[in-house]
């Protein structure tokens, strides 16, 4: 999420989940102004079985850009947004603001 709001979900290379095999994994390198929230997360935050991943994506970034100031407060603020019932898989997210 870039300051003033807006987020957005960079192309980032194909391949298998960290921690996942001993097989090398592709990087890839992002510019982001100062101030910008990176989030880093499961699949398992997005999908559901019902509906498509671009639903789930956008209740992401929309949690993202709401008005809580700490990071604590915005992960709550992501959390929140899931499903009353137990997601099917493991949800995982790491939130970092830069400097």
């Amino acid at each position: 999420m870039h300051r003033g709001g807006d987020f957005s979900f960079p192309d980032l290379p194909h391949g298998l989940p960290l921690g996942v095999g001993l097989l090398p994994f592709p990087t890839a390198e992002l510019e982001l102004p100062a101030g910008s929230l990176l989030a880093l997360f499961t699949d398992g935050l997005v999908e559901e079985r019902d509906q498509d991943i671009e639903v789930g994506l956008h209740r992401v970034g929309r949690a993202l850009t709401g008005s809580a100031s700490s990071l604590e407060e915005l992960g709550t603020a992501v959390i929140g947004t899931l499903p009353t019932t137990p997601p099917p898989d493991d949800v995982t997210l790491l939130l970092a603001r830069g400097r």
